[in-house]
């Protein structure tokens, strides 16, 4: 195995989403992204995207973007999802892929990676922690979803 790494191909949309769209089937989570090609079309510029790939065949894929945190006052990556094709796990494939889309990142600046595990991918957890990650018990996650980010924007405040 011969494997690349390099910055998404136009075209190669859709086959970047269908990767996304495998994961939570891989860890038999009872849910189904959104993620379409037309979706990371539409968010060229905000979302990064470093593949890996063997002979032409991609076999994973890191959708990235830029964040601030003034906590440590710089620019840093955050990582939406990282994944690996079955077939290319526990070869270095993904632990690779991560550091050379962290390696993008810091060319433009950045420096720290930032990332969320579902709280049920126990093998994701180890990967992240194997390759020195730290948890950070003290952030909790807060989302406003879209019915509820609806509301919020267009309450009238009185």
């Amino acid at each position: 195995m011969s494997v690349g790494f390099r910055p998404m191909r136009d075209g190669q949309e859709d086959a970047v989403a269908a990767m996304v769209r495998q994961l939570p089937k891989d860890l038999g989570l009872p849910v189904a992204p959104k993620l379409t090609g037309d979706a990371l079309r539409k968010a060229k510029g905000l979302v990064h995207v470093t593949v890996a790939e063997d002979s032409g065949l991609l076999l994973g894929a890191c959708l990235w973007l830029f964040t601030f945190s003034t906590w440590r006052g710089c620019k840093g990556m955050y990582v939406v999802d990282l994944f690996v094709m079955e077939h290319a796990r526990g070869k270095k494939v993904g632990e690779r892929l991560l550091q050379s889309a962290g390696r993008e990142a810091a060319a433009a600046g950045a420096d720290f990676i930032k990332l969320e595990v579902d709280e049920t991918n126990t093998g994701g957890q180890r990967f992240y922690i194997r390759v020195g990650f730290g948890k950070h018990r003290e952030d909790e996650l807060f989302i406003l979803e879209p019915d509820s980010f609806k509301s919020f924007i267009e309450r009238k405040w009185t």
